[in-house]
């Protein structure tokens, strides 16, 4: 009896152990999800608790579990010019503008922010989300926790086709918010705006989500890629609130609060969000890869809220397309994922994946969202009939497979392909060097301007003389590009944006 009670016990310890280390070996290769989201979540409010003993709403527990993983961001930067930026209106204004504005000269140190913002811990170890627009030009970048700790931060990345940036502090333990799932976002439900407006750390309002899925078109001067496909709300957002957070009732993030509408700069009603779902696509990329890797299904179009835009297309194409949901597809890139799949212009785009799409919002940031390589179900309407097609996805260059930054040529990045300086056009333009610009596409050069039939004379003051010196001159480079020009016409441009 004693040997059988003994072999039991053995294997009850023996057991434990292979279990603990099984366990182990699961956490150990299964490292926790980056950002950390809802489900982790150990705790969630109840309705009880956002009710007040007088029966009025009450968001002090939501806010004290969220409040102090909002940081006020500072961008150090001689760069920043005084002058006037219609970007102003939704993003706030600089540091004594109206001063600065008077005495027509720019500041000619670093030691004092031209902008501040606000961004969110994501994480205990020091992972913080703020917008592009936020910490763009900065030379220094500074952060400020609830409690006055401040720390300089690191740049992981950034992309302005969504207007989010990352950034790292060297610190442990720091309190996070968790990422909800905006794709469950209600027209209607509590929504709260924390952040720093006009740099009065830490302030909290309330209002609700007032619509969804709002395309504002402030992001395509960044780039022609643009996702836009904010949480509208009537939570008072002002400058400063950039890069701060909005949160449902569970203490949640749900959006990154990006933009206001307002002719005056400051909020009047209205203020828009990047919802969370996009924002962790965008930072888990960055994090992993070094750059986001953007899908495209390849078609150009329009959706239906532009009566006039139909007329015009119903006028061309000799039809008579009713307004609808969907979106229109007026345009099949060559090689893409849309036009191997078999999609055509003319087709109405009705749902992916089983998805309604209503508008151009819907489809960029479905599309955002997912892979170089994913395969999406595309539902659309054909000469009044139905039809699916499986469509595989692709980056810019045409491509399936994920590519980290490292494997991205500088050309690519550019968005464009150049070939040789004729002998001809050298004699036409009086110049020995340079290289043409045979195809544009979405890229950096398309948003500062440039475009097919332009020469590139310089970058950053070294001579073009073959299209591989694009690649030698930025490879590895980071910081701001300088591009002279000369158009087909025989004006000379000088433009520039900044490379990371």
């Amino acid at each position: 009896m004693k040997k059988i009670v003994f072999y039991i016990v053995l294997s009850s310890i023996m057991s434990s152990v292979m279990t603990i280390a099984a366990y182990k070996q699961y956490v150990k290769e299964e490292p926790f999800p980056f950002p950390y989201t809802s489900s982790s979540a150990k705790t969630r409010l109840t309705s009880s608790s956002l009710v007040s003993s007088a029966g009025f709403p009450d968001f002090t527990r939501v806010v004290s579990k969220t409040i102090h993983a909002v940081v006020n961001v500072k961008n150090y930067s001689r760069k920043y010019n005084n002058q006037f930026d219609p970007f102003d209106f939704f993003f706030g204004f600089p540091d004594d503008w109206e001063n600065n504005r008077d005495r027509g000269r720019k500041p000619q140190r670093n030691d004092t922010p031209g902008l501040h913002g606000s961004g969110v811990i994501i994480s205990p170890d020091g992972y913080i989300v703020t917008n592009n627009h936020v910490i763009k030009d900065a030379e220094k970048i500074e952060i400020s926790l609830s409690d006055q700790r401040t720390y300089k931060a690191k740049l992981i990345g950034t992309d302005p086709s969504t207007d989010i940036a990352l950034l790292k502090i060297n610190e442990k333990n720091l309190p996070f918010i968790y990422f909800s799932d905006s794709n469950k976002v209600q027209v209607g439900e509590w929504v709260l705006a924390i952040g720093n407006p006009f740099d009065l750390n830490s302030t909290v309002t309330a209002g609700i989500i007032s619509a969804k899925n709002r395309s504002l078109g402030i992001l395509r001067g960044e780039t022609q890629s643009a996702i836009e496909s904010f949480f509208q709300t009537d939570a008072a957002v002002n400058p400063g609130n950039s890069g701060g957070a909005l949160i449902n009732t569970n203490g949640e993030l749900i959006g990154i609060n990006t933009a206001i509408s307002s002719a005056s700069g400051n909020f009047i009603g209205y203020s828009f969000a990047a919802p969370s779902n996009l924002v962790a696509k965008v930072i888990q990329d960055i994090k992993k890869y070094g750059t986001v890797q953007r899908a495209y299904l390849g078609v150009r179009g329009m959706d239906f809220s532009k009566t006039e835009y139909l007329k015009a297309y119903n006028k061309e194409t000799h039809q008579n397309i009713k307004s609808q949901q969907g979106f229109l597809i007026g345009e099949v890139f060559e090689k893409s994922g849309a036009a191997d799949a078999g999609l055509k212009k003319g087709d109405i785009i009705k749902s992916i994946d089983g998805k309604p799409i209503q508008n151009v919002a819907d489809l960029s940031f479905i599309v955002g969202t997912k892979y170089p390589g994913d395969k999406v179900k595309v539902n659309i309407i054909r000469n009044r009939h139905k039809k699916t097609f499986n469509v595989i996805l692709k980056d810019l260059q045409g491509k399936t497979k994920i590519r980290t930054k490292k494997e991205i040529t500088p050309s690519e990045l550019l968005g464009a392909i150049f070939e040789p300086l004729s002998q001809e056009s050298k004699k036409d333009f009086g110049i020995d060097y340079g290289i043409l610009i045979k195809e544009i596409i979405t890229g950096r050069l398309s948003s500062i301007g440039l475009e097919e039939g332009d020469i590139i004379l310089s970058i950053n003051g070294e001579k073009m003389k073959k299209p591989n010196d694009v690649d030698r001159v930025l490879k590895k480079y980071s910081g701001d590009v300088t591009i002279k020009s000369i158009k087909p016409n025989g004006q000379v441009y000088i433009v520039g944006f900044e490379m990371n």
